[in-house]
């Protein structure tokens, strides 16, 4: 297959379904077994070392599954969490070979609260619900199971030995402390709930399970996307009514946060001649342009940014994760009651983020989700310090194409948290826009390395109240044989540039910019009023396209 530009290239396979988990690789799980039998039924006992009989595996052929579960280990229910140590996340004290100190700060911020009285909700492909180390924090009840049902629904289990991903995502965030087994989550006395809904291939599985427990889930967490190929995969329409839905009336109209990773395509294909990464930008999926959502970055252990980590504008904070090759991963939880030291990807870095929200709404329950983006932000800790790439701006804190606003700071976010003013929830964000306007200018190919750019601009009134920026969205419209070759960017009237998106090399048809619609954090705290400039240019050589459309909007306060 010929693809366009830098061909040959060696480019990792597309993992579909459409919606796939932000992990990287396959992984084995040393020394355990998984025992299945699917396309059963049958029945048996819930609880510690019986027999689960679970729903099938998703498959129309598999009307059920049999799930054994045997416990290994330690069964005690107190001591010293003997893995703590090894969670370089928690506490990196360079026993890997890292920085120490580049890590959560979650330690400290268990000296104010780890967690009680929140629910976090884990959107995935399975929960190990009885898994020991999560016993204690699984909410009785309120977990639900997609698969079809074969005996009831509030056991989201494992079907399969690959169904492993949501149990070592859960460990992350609410992993018990102090029960002598395992480690510990972020938040290890959060409640915890469990929907499998990415067990069936329907996009209405993953919106009810989005609005699923509204009314008492603080946080959900979603370490999964669209695939990494530098492809346009627009969201649903369905998914961005559920997401607004949440914000506005999750938790009796404080909103649901909801935590989504910044995905694995930082080099989802190498340029052969050169050996050059082929990155795409977060702004390419349309499940994390929402100003809902929290788009969480990965950092590894020396708070640098790993090579298949996504930039973008849409990056709100960091949580650590894998290394460059995995060779330094993430200790959780695995299948069968066991653990893992390796997982991975932005599918670690994403509960990290949600695992100190849930410490955010611990210490506050009050505050909104409005509040909790807001306080990520600022208490962020900034990373990797000499990077190029932090901009300071006069309104609001350093912003970072690779990284956001830094690293999450448990224990900054925390002690804001106790005594943070609210900003409001859904009902009381302003809303400025759209300025729609329709340049229609042709869009030159680029040519012996002199790229063309083409501006357009929007003069914002007075009349727009926003004097703080939350979000900004960009609507964009460009008819283009390969939209993989066009660079977007918006100037702000203090200088502050976004790039929405960049040039790259697709996986096949790139897609079409047909009122695709980015979103920005970086220009948080800037006021809306003043000249707005989107910049759009095409960078790569051959085919040729018209920028037609483009609006601008903005929500804040």
């Amino acid at each position: 297959m010929s693809l366009h530009r830098y061909a040959p290239i060696r480019r990792r396979p597309v993992v579909s379904p459409t919606f796939q988990r932000s992990w990287r690789g396959v992984l084995a799980l040393a020394g355990l077994s998984l025992l299945v039998a699917c396309g059963g039924g049958g029945s048996g006992a819930t609880g510690d070392g019986g027999t689960v009989a679970a729903p099938g595996s998703g498959l129309p052929s598999q009307d059920g599954c049999t799930y054994r579960y045997s416990l290994t280990g330690s069964t005690a229910l107190t001591g010293a969490d003997p893995l703590l140590a090894a969670q370089w996340h928690l506490n990196n004290t360079g026993q890997t070979g890292g920085t120490a100190g580049e890590d959560l700060r979650a330690t400290l911020a268990w000296n104010l609260t780890r967690g009680d009285g929140v629910r976090v909700a884990v959107v995935d492909d399975a929960v190990e619900t009885l898994h020991q180390d999560l016993q204690a924090n699984v909410v009785t009840g309120a977990s639900y199971n997609y698969r079809p049902l074969s005996i009831g629904n509030v056991h989201p289990l494992p079907c399969a030995a690959d169904d492993d991903h949501g149990t070592a995502v859960a460990g992350i965030i609410a992993a018990r402390d102090n029960n002598g087994v395992g480690g510990a989550g972020i938040a290890p006395r959060a409640g915890l709930v469990g929907y499998n809904a990415l067990a069936t291939s329907f996009v209405a599985d993953l919106n009810d399970a989005l609005g699923r427990g509204l009314a008492d889930n603080g946080v959900y967490n979603n370490s999964w996307g669209s695939p990494d190929n530098g492809v346009l995969h627009r969201a649903d329409a369905s998914y961005l009514a559920t997401i607004d839905n949440g914000i506005a009336s999750g938790r009796g109209g404080r909103g649901a946060v909801y935590v989504f990773p910044a995905g694995n395509g930082g080099c989802y294909g190498t340029d052969s001649g050169t050996g050059a990464c082929i990155s795409e930008t977060s702004g390419l999926d349309g499940y994390t342009n929402h100003r809902g959502v929290i788009v969480a970055c990965s950092v590894d252990h020396r708070g640098r940014k790993p090579s298949y980590a996504e930039p973008g504008a849409n990056l709100l904070v960091c949580g650590p994760s894998s290394n460059d090759n995995d060779s330094i991963g993430i200790t959780t939880l695995a299948l069968l009651g066991g653990f893992r030291n390796d997982f991975n990807g932005s599918s670690a870095a994403t509960p990290m983020v949600s695992g100190v929200a849930a410490l955010i709404l611990a210490a506050n329950p009050q505050l909104t989700w409005r509040d909790v983006r807001l306080i990520l932000a600022q208490t962020a800790r900034r990373n990797d310090s000499t990077d190029a790439g932090w901009v300071t701006s006069a309104f609001g804190p350093a912003h970072n194409g690779k990284y956001g606003f830094g690293v999450a700071d448990a224990n900054a976010a925390v002690t804001a948290a106790r005594t943070w003013t609210s900003v409001g929830g859904a009902s009381s964000l302003k809303s400025c826009g759209p300025y729609s306007r329709t340049p229609n200018t042709a869009l030159p190919d680029s040519s012996g390395g002199s790229v063309a750019v083409r501006s357009d601009s929007v003069a914002v009134g007075a009349d727009c109240a926003i004097t703080r920026i939350e979000y900004v969205e960009v609507a964009f419209t460009a008819s283009h044989a390969y939209a993989g070759d066009l660079r977007v960017r918006l100037v702000s009237p203090n200088g502050l540039v976004s790039e929405l998106a960049s040039e790259r090399v697709c996986d096949g048809a790139c897609g079409s910019f047909d009122d695709w619609r980015f979103g920005s954090v970086r220009h948080l705290g800037e006021p809306a009023a003043g000249t707005w400039t989107l910049q759009v240019s095409d960078a790569q050589a051959e085919d040729t396209g018209t920028w037609q459309a483009w609006g601008l909007r903005f929500w804040g306060r």
